[in-house]
């Protein structure tokens, strides 16, 4: 019991890592990447198209990390059914 406690411990602990540091990592992406847009949109030929590219850019990055998210709660998801399945098993194991 003691064992599946931990795993179901690091289980959500690698998940909240994944969920936090995906968004704080995004944070960073899309605020690294503006102050290259900020410059480029102040250039009165290009400004019009850095624009765009700006809002695709972050857009894409947007969604990226969000699948990152979903997949991360998807693969929880999985670990809990199998820790659970596990734990099920070696409660209906007989012990010698």
């Amino acid at each position: 019991m003691k064992a599946m406690k931990r795993l179901r411990g690091l289980r959500a602990l690698v998940e909240d890592i994944v969920e936090h540091g995906s968004k704080s990592v995004e944070e960073v992406h899309k605020a690294t990447a503006a102050r290259t847009f900020d410059v480029l949109e102040a250039i009165p030929p290009i400004a019009t198209p850095a624009k765009v590219v700006h809002v695709v850019h972050d857009a894409s990055v947007t969604s990226v990390y969000t699948m990152i998210r979903v997949v991360n709660k998807v693969v929880g998801k999985t670990l809990e059914v199998a820790i659970d399945v596990a734990e099920a098993v070696k409660d209906e194991t007989p012990k010698s």
